[in-house]
């Protein structure tokens, strides 16, 4: 089984589980629930098992330039949803997030994984605090129906163009490639249309909240991988993902 099978097979379950989880439990939770490594942590898996460990490890920096450029994304699809409509707000962010990646591409040699994770930690923290608080607006978005399998087809389609591409590059895109906003995208647009900015505000805050925990357990996948059996690298950096994002739902809701 490959990366492109796991992300056909996995996505459209994610995008549901999230969709469903926001309507129960709120779009804070279910941006931090979309945030951990549901689809980088399979494809982690697969290139460990296809491509060895070291394949594995060269693509973490990779992913954690991914996440710089999912953060461009969220704040460029908030400013833009105040006065744009999704689809414009969707263009720009997906701009913001071009732009950064292939920026942070030249610093890859210049900059080690110890020094890429700390740059995420700390810019995820400022991302959060900085993060827009926007006013509820009584009947701001519009009905959808079959939304949830709206979502899960549209997301199929678009990770089968973006694996393809990452296929036939080096571990360094392909790892760029891994975070890219396909999750994102869907829950902001979608929220952005049946919810307004509002919601989009809320679920985008989840995510930025969710990556401190991702960005850790991909962090500890470089680290153990080398010298751990894989099932015991993924429990463990599973295991500090949840911890992580338990603790800053809870820093979240009580100090931002």
């Amino acid at each position: 089984m490959n990366t492109l099978l796991i992300k056909i097979i996995m996505m459209p379950l994610v995008i549901g589980g999230v969709t469903i989880a926001s309507k129960k439990w709120g779009n804070l939770i279910g941006g931090m629930i979309a945030s951990m490594p549901w689809i980088a942590g399979p494809i982690m898996l697969f290139f460990t098992i296809e491509q060895g460990v070291e394949f594995a490890v060269s693509s973490v920096p990779g992913i954690m330039m991914g996440i710089l450029g999912v953060l461009a994304f969220c704040f460029a699809y908030i400013y833009s949803s105040m006065r744009s409509e999704w689809y414009v707000s969707l263009l720009m962010a997906y701009l913001a997030f071009i732009v950064t990646t292939v920026s942070l591409k030249f610093f890859e040699s210049l900059v080690g994984l110890d020094v890429w994770f700390c740059i995420v930690i700390i810019f995820s923290l400022i991302g959060i605090r900085f993060f827009p608080k926007l006013e509820r607006v009584e009947n701001a978005g519009q009905s959808l129906k079959y939304d949830i399998y709206l979502r899960m087809i549209i997301i199929t389609a678009f990770v089968t163009l973006i694996t393809y591409l990452a296929q036939i590059l080096g571990p360094t895109w392909s790892g760029i490639l891994t975070p890219f906003p396909i999750i994102t995208a869907i829950l902001a647009a979608f929220t952005h249309y049946t919810q307004g900015a509002f919601g989009t505000s809320v679920i985008l805050r989840g995510m930025l909240t969710g990556f401190i925990g991702f960005a850790s357990f991909l962090f500890l996948q470089a680290k153990l991988l080398p010298h751990f059996p894989i099932a015991t690298a993924f429990l463990i950096g599973f295991a500090v993902n949840i911890m992580l994002n338990l603790m800053m739902r809870v820093v979240v809701k009580r100090y931002l």
